[in-house]
Parts: C-alpha cells; structure tokens; sequence
C-alpha cells in the first residue's frame, strides 16, 4: 500500500515571480516550479526542492504516493499525490512537478504497474518469447487503498496463450477500469533464426540449382 501522508511531508514555498527566468533561478538552486490544484480550490504555484520529489518517485508507491505538502511555517498543509512530471529531454532532470489535492474519503483514479511473476512453459520448454502488452492499468479507489502493483502469475502459460485483466486479483475496494479482455501479456512462437528468401521477381534470372543442371546435361547428351 502506498505510504500515509502522515509520514511523508513535503514542504514547499509559494511562487510569486513567474516566466523563464524566474524558473531558471529555481532550477540553478536546486528547486523546481510547480502547481497545487484539485478538489474545486483555486490552484496556486509554488517552488520545491527536486530531490525530495525525486525521494518520492524511488517509492514502492512512486507516483501514487499519499504525502502531505506543507506550505510555509508549516501551518497550512494538505494530503497530495503527484500528477504531472516534466523532465529535460536531455539530462532527464525534473524541470516541473504539478500536485493534485487528495480527498481521503473520495475514490481517486490512479494508473498502476503491473508485474509478471513467474517464468512461462512456453517460455521453459519451447523457447517462447514474453510479449508484454499492457504494463499498467487504471484502478478506482480510496486514496488509502492505491496497490504500490498488481501481480499476476503467467507461469502456466504455453506458446500463444496469454493473460488478460480478468485474470488479475485486487484487494476490496480496489476497481480495475480497463475492459476485462484486455490482454496484458503474451507468450508468442520463438523466432526464427532465418527466413526464407524472397522470391523473385517477374522478369529476373533465377541461377538454377545443381539438380537441374545436371538434369539439362543429361538430356543433352553430355558426358
């Protein structure tokens, strides 16, 4: 389950200097700017320090972590989850963080890996190839309820069969979203070490094969 947000506090600054420079500034010193909004409140910036975002997302929950923000002297605080991340293309360094305010007693929807557990038969005996298809799915919920992932078993698996979200087990109170025939993993054929040539096309010359060269020599009377 994800962490409480009782445990995990994250404090931030309000944001009164906006555009690129600004930005520029926050991320020269090691902060990010970001949002708060959600549940019908006026939404408002503010600046976080990178690497507690970060400390986050190396969470079992990662982004569907509970944690609590804490705006200022710490008197004003409220229960968020992360929402939107944008990274530099390049370095790959968080550059924006968006928070969306949580309501404890209201479902929330959230996206959740999903881990295959298990090597398949096909995979053992026949050298079959995992072809993961969906690695995640939407789920409904209590903010308490959010699974860090969903497990599912594919070791029965043969060549060509596969598993689909009907299959997978959730806690009570956990609904998955997605159409239950989705199929989230297949065991495909082994593929092939080679391939066979192409034909050829109309009009061009085809070196014949031994066989039929001697056959032609035969028929000429050659010796």
């Amino acid at each position: 389950m994800v962490s409480s947000g009782e445990k995990i506090v994250v404090s931030v600054a309000k944001r009164e200097d906006r555009g690129k420079n600004a930005c520029r500034r926050l991320r020269v010193g090691g902060s990010v700017p970001g949002n708060v909004y959600g549940m019908k409140l006026d939404a408002f910036a503010v600046s976080v320090d990178a690497r507690r975002i970060e400390e986050i997302l190396r969470l079992g929950s990662g982004r569907n972590t509970i944690f609590t923000l804490s705006l200022g002297d710490g008197k004003d605080s409220r229960a968020v989850m992360l929402r939107e991340l944008q990274r530099d293309p390049v370095s790959e360094r968080l550059v924006h963080v968006d928070f969306m305010r949580v309501d404890p007693t209201k479902t929330v929807h959230v996206q959740v890996p999903i881990h295959l557990v298990g090597t398949p038969e096909g995979v053992r005996l026949d050298g079959g190839v995992v072809d993961f298809v969906h690695r995640q799915v939407e789920v409904a919920c209590l903010p308490s309820a959010i699974p860090d992932h969903l497990e599912v078993d594919i070791s029965h698996l043969h060549i060509n069969q596969n598993i689909a979200v009907k299959e997978l087990v959730t806690a009570e109170g956990v609904e998955i979203l997605d159409p239950p025939d989705t199929i989230l993993a297949i065991v495909a054929s082994p593929r092939a070490d080679t391939e066979a040539a192409p034909a050829a096309e109309e009009g061009e010359e085809v070196a014949p094969t031994v066989a039929e060269t001697d056959e032609a020599k035969a028929e000429g009377g050659e010796k």
